[in-house]
């Protein structure tokens, strides 16, 4: 059934129904729609109207965090509960379109039985990062000491037939990771427009799919200094409420030596191959490569620590395949969980991306800085 939005009339149904004060206030600013005879608003409003931090979906159940208690319901269901507390809705939850939408009277019936610890906020807080400063977005550096092509590879996870992990509405992780990858690209050019001897370049700069061996042997190829995979989380049973942003480095660097293919970037190599370590070029002063790929680690989370409002998971050690078998510098960053609805709303907004991208691209520059491969 098509959703006819109703909002020209929206004020006028409003004066004689029973709704706290606050809710109605804000709720005159977004559509109501009908559904039969029934008026409903969508969960994307109830989450920005309540300001709500946590919510998701398994299956057809639906969970709302809200002033310390879980709100559940189903679709379909007239059955809704408070914690364990059951009560009953006036009308189902429905999905139209593949978005949710409650019963209007009904859910605010329910919402006034919860006593508010603070007001409804006018423009609720989320995970998302806010955008950077006109002023710093101008800034380019001029001076490095580089006598020497210094190659940054970004590695769009997953692509093509590999879509990554998926969330409950549909994002694509690949899709995700290459738009961040693609801004950092034009972030990390424009600001190395006057140092033509650092080069940015990308593993795949399109949806397609490119095997793990095949990244490998591309940062070999290029000649890579640093190898930057982007990435975006999820976790096991893809959990509605994970949350945080995490970044890996090699536990070890070792020479490919494998029998079969790997398809999923998530592959994760048995400790049995032969153990290489690489020291990275002269001019990082022949430290090793893992841990200079720690440092680097340690400074994309402290830069996303900065932006982002959700946990910081920290910089780990890991044997995924690309940080292994690469013999250069390399971190694998997850900048969210595509699982939590929330995140996966976050994550669809450009500016989002954007600072997303700006962000990492900051942490990258401190690093160089911190070597003095720039000025």
């Amino acid at each position: 059934m098509r959703l006819i939005p109703k909002i020209g009339l929206v004020f006028l149904l409003f004066s004689g129904l029973l709704f706290s004060s606050e809710f109605t206030n804000q709720l005159k600013n977004y559509p109501v729609y009908w559904v039969g005879k029934q008026k409903y608003i969508s969960l994307q409003t109830i989450v920005k109207i309540l300001g709500v931090q946590s919510w998701g979906r398994i299956e057809d159940r639906i969970f709302i965090d809200y002033q310390g208690k879980i709100l559940k319901g189903s679709i379909g269901s007239l059955d809704f509960y408070i914690d364990d507390k059951k009560m009953l809705l006036d009308a189902p939850i429905k999905e139209i379109e593949k978005e949710v939408f409650f019963p209007v009277e009904s859910f605010d019936r329910i919402l006034s039985t919860i006593t508010v610890s603070q007001p409804l906020p006018v423009q609720p807080k989320t995970s998302a990062p806010q955008p950077l400063p006109e002023k710093e977005k101008s800034v380019t550096i001029e001076k490095s000491g580089l006598d020497r092509d210094f190659v940054i590879l970004i590695d769009p996870g997953h692509g093509g037939k590999d879509h990554g992990a998926i969330g409950n509405f549909g994002l694509k992780e690949k899709d995700v990771n290459l738009d961040i990858s693609l801004r950092l690209k034009n972030y990390l050019t424009n600001q190395f427009k006057k140092l033509p001897r650092i080069i940015v370049k990308m593993t795949r700069e399109d949806d397609r799919f490119i095997s793990l061996d095949e990244r490998v042997e591309i940062a070999k190829r290029e000649k890579a200094d640093i190898f930057f995979c982007v990435h975006t989380n999820s976790s096991r049973f893809n959990r509605w409420n994970a949350d945080g942003f995490e970044t890996y480095y090699p536990s070890r660097k070792s020479e490919i030596n494998f029998s079969t293919e790997p398809e999923s970037e998530d592959v994760v190599e048995p400790e049995t191959t032969t153990e290489v370590v690489f020291q990275i070029v002269n001019e990082l002063n022949s430290t090793n490569v893992i841990e200079e790929s720690r440092i680097l680690a340690e400074m994309v989370q402290e830069k996303l620590a900065e932006r982002l409002i959700c946990p910081d998971r920290g910089a780990k050690p890991a044997s995924f395949y690309v940080l292994r078998y690469t013999p250069m510098i390399s971190v694998l960053v997850e900048v969210g969980f595509i699982c939590n609805p929330n995140i996966e709303a976050n994550l669809r907004d450009p500016e989002v991306r954007q600072a997303i991208s700006e962000t990492l691209g900051k942490a990258i520059i401190q690093y160089l800085r911190s070597k003095k491969i720039i000025e």
